[in-house]
């Protein structure tokens, strides 16, 4: 269990880093000379491609999980980087937090508890082989 746990905690951190990475690098991109410029220069900026990077370790993070939980169960637990990235966005870009915000927080945090808190048919996941 503390596996798992560490898993979607490591999962949260990667997904989240790399939307913030990916906030820092479109600020540092140039996309008045077109979109086969901006693509050139995005491969040359460090910040860039520490986004790409967390992208995929992000994948292979989810990769490992789903090895043992269900798609179905597993997928909409992913809306926490929803509620860790506006986190992120109000500290660090100090984006404004109001009233629907947090609402929207609030709801999905009560559907990942409940989505937590449903039985797991076996505890492995389904292949989908019959």
């Amino acid at each position: 269990m503390a596996k798992a746990i560490g898993g979607w905690l490591l999962f949260i951190a990667v997904e989240t880093a790399t939307q913030v990475t990916f906030k820092y690098a479109g600020a540092a991109l140039d996309d008045s000379h077109g979109l086969a410029r901006m693509a050139m220069g995005a491969l040359q900026t460090p910040v860039v491609l520490l986004g790409f990077l967390l992208y995929f370790l992000g994948f292979l993070i989810w990769l490992t999980i789903l090895k043992d939980i269900d798609l179905g169960r597993a997928f909409p637990m992913t809306a926490v980087i929803y509620v860790s990235t506006l986190v992120a966005a109000v500290t660090l870009f100090h984006e404004h937090l109001n009233a629907l915000r947090i609402a929207g927080v609030v709801v999905i945090a009560v559907g990942v508890a409940l989505l937590a808190s449903d039985t797991p048919n076996d505890g492995k996941a389904n292949s989908g082989k019959g």
